[in-house]
């Protein structure tokens, strides 16, 4: 079984028998490390993420959090004819919770599993002559990668209200984005990933 396959039956199951509350909000925040490596290509991905949330309480301080993370990502190389990269990224990480069980600020970490997809085109530019003339757009759906999250943060709680400034790894099993230029440069995805987060939350239950 898949490891996020038995984290969705453990966040079912204790939302539905054992669940001591239900949280639901936006995460979003910021991307610190590059996201490509190699000479030819400069990535133009913006460093912001976002996407909506879902937290779930279970008993001893444990709990699971569900999310949705959006990313515009891409690259553009100078070499021969101008290539230009971009595309929609997608994060679903399901992550399983420990909490601290002091009243107003929770210390926490997670540790989980992430599977990304990443779909847009490329195109390629005739830049001998101006301005440069597209020669060919093509539609990209890059493989699928799984990844192992692990981050740890606080937790401030005002009422419902529900704050959670943190830090996340991320360790994809692949490189999705591969190129390589016959005679010329070459440039991949990276497989290690931190961001910057903040959940904001609401308690519904």
């Amino acid at each position: 079984m898949r490891p996020y396959s038995w984290m969705t039956a453990l966040a079912l199951t204790g939302c539905g028998c054992f669940g001591q509350s239900v949280s639901v909000g936006v995460i979003g925040g910021a991307r610190v490390t590059d996201d490509l490596t190699g000479a030819g290509a400069t990535s133009v991905s913006k460093r912001y993420v976002v996407g909506p949330a879902l937290d779930i309480g279970l008993p001893f301080g444990l709990g699971v959090e569900v999310d949705a993370l959006y990313r515009r990502e891409g690259f553009q190389s100078s070499f021969s004819n101008s290539i230009y990269e971009r595309a929609n990224s997608w994060e679903f990480p399901m992550l399983l919770k420990y909490k601290l069980p002091f009243p107003l600020a929770k210390p926490f970490v997670e540790a989980g599993d992430a599977p990304r997809v990443i779909h847009g085109s490329i195109s390629y530019l005739n830049t001998a002559v101006s301005p440069p003339v597209p020669l060919s757009t093509s539609s990209e759906h890059w493989p699928a990668s799984q990844g192992l999250v692990v981050g740890g943060g606080v937790q401030f709680a005002v009422g419902r209200l529900r704050v959670s400034p943190g830090l996340r790894y991320t360790h994809w099993n692949n490189t999705p984005i591969t190129v390589v230029i016959h005679d010329g440069p070459s440039w991949e995805s990276t497989q290690n990933q931190v961001d910057i987060l903040v959940g904001i939350e609401w308690k519904i239950r």
